[in-house]
């Protein structure tokens, strides 16, 4: 089961998969840090985390959406060929 994990055919997809994965690992790691160091920072500073998490994050579901919605729509095409 695991050998057929990532092939030749599926490894662009794979790779989509480890970068979108590392993409929010590292807004979780900024939002702990944000939440951890919260209480020592100053008014401003903290809002602006806070909001660039948000951009962050809103930017992460949107990218992460366009690129599942080209995918299934090349798939649609593809069977539609058939």
């Amino acid at each position: 089961m695991l050998k057929n994990l990532v092939t030749k055919e599926n490894l662009p997809e794979r790779i989509k998969q480890v970068l979108i994965f590392v993409a929010h690992i590292v807004l979780l790691k900024w939002i702990l840090y944000t939440l951890y160091e919260g209480g020592v920072m100053d008014f401003w500073t903290l809002l602006f985390h806070f909001l660039g998490i948000a951009v962050y994050g809103a930017l992460l579901i949107r990218i992460c959406a366009y690129i599942y919605k080209r995918q299934y729509e090349k798939e649609l095409e593809k069977h539609a060929d058939e």
